[in-house]
């Protein structure tokens, strides 16, 4: 982190002008820089938030935004920054981490967008570009939880990674004819339409897996009952997740920086976590939706079988 004081600084919220990056993530008007690209709502070339919605725990809004449809952007309104960020440093205690099942996170918002509630506070691109849709005082439909009050406690990453469908074999959704990803001298590629190329904000990056399971590239293990096959992030994508953690945590003390830990395993678990709801910290998707057919809620596996818990583990002790 770059700056150590003990009170995130503040800033008069408005649109931003600056045609360069930032690198400051912000909630209720205060802003940290986490000394990686940061490309917000507020900027040029930004992604902006399409639903978001009010928490019941937080009282400076107009109510009505809780569970309207959703409104133009600029209803959502934040009185009291200062009031508004004492409610969010108590009601939100995790950072859920998962994969978009796209391309790329311009491709991810695409997808969100279509949606008439779903969002996300951050995109994380194979370039390790990070977007902020939105202050994290407004709450994102990305993960219920088995029990349906998982948005109101968190903020959401949605990092750019195909997961099994850059399998051919398994890809229902793009229905790819080959594998997405091919082994090179560098190691595993994944092959970008020019397309899609483009859409990264470093258009000559180079997407290749940080790590790799054998000769097939590939990972795989089970969670929540499927195996789940996938290649694993960028290098770029680790990096810029680690500093964006430490930054979430700033903003928002009760967001530990710890992950779910089992002594015994030695390991994280992949599983839903008994007492999920509890968890102080960063987690998975799959750490707190292990599906609840009573209430309509579908079974989750991200960030999947590649991610690499035991780094960011690491990373965040240090």
């Amino acid at each position: 982190m770059t700056r150590k004081a003990a009170e995130p600084s503040r800033r008069q919220p408005g649109p931003r002008r600056d045609k360069e990056p930032l690198h400051c993530i912000a909630a209720c008007g205060r802003e940290v820089d986490i000394g990686t690209c940061v490309i917000r709502w507020d900027q040029p070339g930004s992604l902006v938030c399409p639903n978001p919605r009010g928490r019941s725990a937080c009282t400076r809004h107009d109510p009505r935004l809780n569970d309207a449809p959703t409104l133009p952007f600029s209803r959502y309104r934040i009185h009291n920054p200062d009031q508004a960020y004492e409610e969010l440093k108590k009601t939100v205690h995790q950072f859920v981490l998962h994969y978009d099942v796209c391309w790329t996170s311009r491709h991810c918002h695409q997808l969100l967008a279509d949606s008439p509630f779903k969002g996300s506070h951050f995109y994380l691109d194979l370039d390790g570009t990070v977007y902020q849709t939105c202050d994290l005082y407004w709450k994102t439909n990305t993960a219920p939880a088995d029990d349906g009050l998982g948005n109101e406690r968190a903020v959401h990453v949605e990092m750019a990674n195909l997961s099994w469908q850059a399998r051919a074999e398994e890809s229902g959704l793009h229905l790819l004819q080959t594998d997405a990803y091919r082994k090179t001298d560098a190691g595993w590629l994944l092959n970008l339409p020019a397309g899609r190329r483009q859409e990264l904000r470093l258009q000559s990056f180079q997407p290749l897996a940080a790590r790799a399971y054998g000769d097939r590239g590939y990972f795989s293990r089970k969670i929540n009952g499927r195996t789940v096959r996938m290649w694993d992030f960028t290098e770029a994508q680790y990096a810029a997740l680690i500093r964006l953690c430490r930054g979430v945590h700033e903003l928002l003390p009760r967001v530990r920086l710890q992950v779910p830990w089992d002594p015994e395993q030695r390991r994280t678990p992949l599983d839903r976590l008994p007492g999920f709801s509890r968890f102080e910290g960063i987690l998975g998707h799959a750490h707190v939706q292990g599906g609840n057919k009573n209430k309509g809620i579908k079974r989750k596996y991200d960030p999947g079988s590649a991610f690499d818990w035991g780094r960011l583990r690491r990373a965040l002790s240090r």
